[in-house]
């Protein structure tokens, strides 16, 4: 509850913060609600079962004047009470590039949807930092720094990601190496990523692979496909995708995959219902077994 209170002092807050600058800029607010009811095929976990407080909210709001940005966006989740910072920084745009500061850390370069079964995706470690971008149409261009002090000196932390975008085909391919020992992932990663989108298909494929600098680990590497379909307007899409990552990605098991079936119906502009299938195969000698869940997901 307090947690509650906080994030809505927060938000109001956020407004007196930009309030002095109003007259002179432009303030954006957007933000999801997301409801979502859960269940599971799995042996001894109860099936259908609604998922008490399961829910999402994430707001952002947005200043900006001139060639200046500035951006807080955070996330709470009534099933964990989790306040937590999506987003914060303050950006200033060039004519040949950006560069922002994000004090607060939050989502670095990373390797999109390849991870392991925590869920947790590959990424530089979400310290404070700042980003370098070069956009060259059709190339762009993504430099990221961070560090963190460790005893008495200060560990970096450093990334490149690279976007060759040409209708319908967007090409990524993604650099970084962390030299923190605490961090998740301690030494470096890559990864590839192909996106074909004209209506009503998109097609994506994605590999990633991490390579450890803790002596006990090994290299391990990962895939993720999707598949969407939109069905014309206001029919919805349907979406597949699969994502398989071996040991030393996931960590906690020997294999792991999982292929998730999804149906999105846009209920009105600001409503949607999802209904989402999930097949996950443990890797410890398990079964495999389903997810299932109910999500309504209302934009602010």
């Amino acid at each position: 509850m307090k947690k509650g209170l906080v994030l809505g002092a927060m938000l109001v807050a956020s407004v007196f913060l930009f309030t002095g600058a109003a007259l002179a800029s432009e303030i954006s607010t957007s933000g999801t609600i997301e409801f979502k009811v859960t269940g599971t095929s799995q042996e001894d976990q109860a099936s259908g079962l609604f998922g008490a407080g399961d829910v999402l909210v994430d707001y952002s709001v947005t200043l900006t004047s001139g060639s200046w940005e500035a951006n807080i966006t955070p996330e709470f989740d009534l099933a964990g009470d989790d306040l937590t910072w999506a987003n914060a920084y303050i950006k200033l745009t060039a004519d040949m590039m950006s560069l922002s500061m994000k004090p607060l850390g939050g989502e670095r370069l990373q390797i999109w949807d390849v991870r392991g079964n925590s869920d947790t995706k590959i990424r530089l470690p979400s310290d404070p930092g700042i980003d370098l971008g070069v956009p060259i149409d059709p190339l762009s261009l993504t430099l990221a720094v961070t560090n963190r002090a460790v005893d008495d000196e200060a560990k970096f932390n450093f990334g490149v990601g690279a976007t060759y975008a040409l209708d319908p085909i967007t090409v990524e391919a993604i650099f970084a190496t962390s030299d923190v020992e605490a961090a998740d992932f301690y030494g470096s990663y890559y990864g590839a990523k192909v996106t074909y989108a004209a209506d009503p298909l998109t097609i994506e494929g994605q590999f990633g692979t991490f390579s450890p600098e803790a002596a006990a680990l090994g290299e391990g590497s990962g895939y993720f496909g999707k598949f969407a379909y939109a069905m014309g307007e206001g029919l919805g899409t349907f979406t597949v995708k699969y994502t398989a990552a071996d040991e030393n990605l996931n960590r906690t098991t020997e294999e792991w995959s999982k292929i998730v079936g999804e149906y999105s119906h846009p209920v009105t502009d600001a409503v949607t219902f999802k209904l989402e299938l999930t097949n996950i195969t443990p890797g410890t000698g398990d079964d495999s077994y389903t997810n299932y869940a109910g999500i309504i997901s209302v934009s602010v």
